[in-house]
């Protein structure tokens, strides 16, 4: 099986660097993508500057308020062209309320999860998308 690629669209650089750590603690061997504004992760769906050609993720962790452009545009792009149209995308939410508050507006979306995103929530997204022919790839120890 390829490996899959994940974009985790986080603008609080902490938060994405602690998901990398996570991520690499369990030897996550997937590629990921992290993209800290709207701006970037449009341009990396794009293939504009700074990415040589457009990129299909296999997975979006998609926080939604970000600075700037919220990420709803990033959701709309995707829903919006047809080689992205089908990718699986987990909004990262605050707190149960705002999850709540995002749940009402019935986004095109595969699921949700709270921040931080550590390995344990990311193994129960991918386990929950396996259906999909994904898995987490991990090292040898």
């Amino acid at each position: 099986m390829e490996q899959i690629e994940l974009l985790v669209v986080q603008d609080d650089p902490a938060e994405a660097l602690l998901m990398r750590e996570e991520f690499g603690d369990h030897r996550l061997v997937n590629r990921v993508q992290v993209a800290h504004d709207v701006p970037r992760a449009l341009a990396y769906l794009d293939g504009a500057a700074p990415f040589a050609q457009p990129a299909v993720p296999d997975l979006v962790l998609l926080d939604v308020n970000l600075p700037g452009h919220d990420g709803r545009t990033v959701l709309h792009r995707l829903r919006s062209r047809p080689e992205t149209h089908d990718v699986p995308v987990v909004l990262l939410t605050d707190s149960p309320a705002a999850e709540r508050i995002l749940r009402a507006e019935f986004l095109p979306v595969q699921g949700y999860a709270a921040k931080p995103v550590d390995f344990a929530c990311l193994a129960a997204i991918v386990r929950s998308l396996e259906v999909l022919g994904f898995e987490v790839w991990r090292t040898a120890p």
